[in-house]
């Protein structure tokens, strides 16, 4: 019974860590101005700390901005103005999660303020190609742990052997 303990943990583990790293996280979030009417054009870049571009986005006519593909970690968030008449600005995030909102404060007259909030809502819609390939991932790690399971439970053990039979005897009268 430990042995199969042991086997189950270390398969959900596996699959875990392996699900985790097919899942992407997301960065999104909304630009307004002081008044909280939203900014469009305003570009939303996304780096590494060794300055490697992860993703971009473009505000759109509601401020919104999405950029997805992320791994976890520390990121490095950049507002640029673009001709939307604002001031850029940065930001540091630490991505701990699948997800995460950053919503931007812009003015003409002073850098851009990030601020951080909760998660990004999933919007309904068919799945990414990402999320199929976590599934995918989660079914064949569990397909091969309980297969794992069972031979280690049945497949090696000898008692699924018959016993040899006994010749009846017969009553000595």
């Amino acid at each position: 019974m430990k042995r199969t303990a042991t086997m189950l943990f270390t398969t959900m583990l596996a699959i875990s860590m392996t699900a985790a790293q097919a899942m992407s996280a997301t960065v999104c979030g909304v630009a307004q101005n002081a008044q909280g009417a939203p900014v469009s054009g305003v570009g939303i870049t996304v780096k590494d700390s060794s300055g490697k571009i992860l993703g971009q986005a473009t505000t759109g006519s509601k401020g919104e901005y999405e950029v997805d593909n992320l791994g976890q970690g520390t990121l490095d968030l950049f507002l640029d103005p673009g001709s939307a008449g604002v001031k850029g600005g940065s930001g540091v995030l630490n991505l701990d999660g699948s997800s995460k909102t950053v919503n931007w404060q812009v003015s003409d007259a002073a850098d851009a303020a990030a601020s951080q909030g909760g998660t990004c809502l999933d919007p309904p819609g068919p799945l990414t190609t990402a999320e199929w390939a976590s599934i995918g991932v989660l079914g064949l790690g569990a397909g091969a742990g309980i297969a794992a399971i069972v031979w280690a439970e049945s497949g090696n053990r000898s008692d699924h052997e018959h016993p040899p039979t006994k010749t009846p005897v017969s009553p000595q009268f």
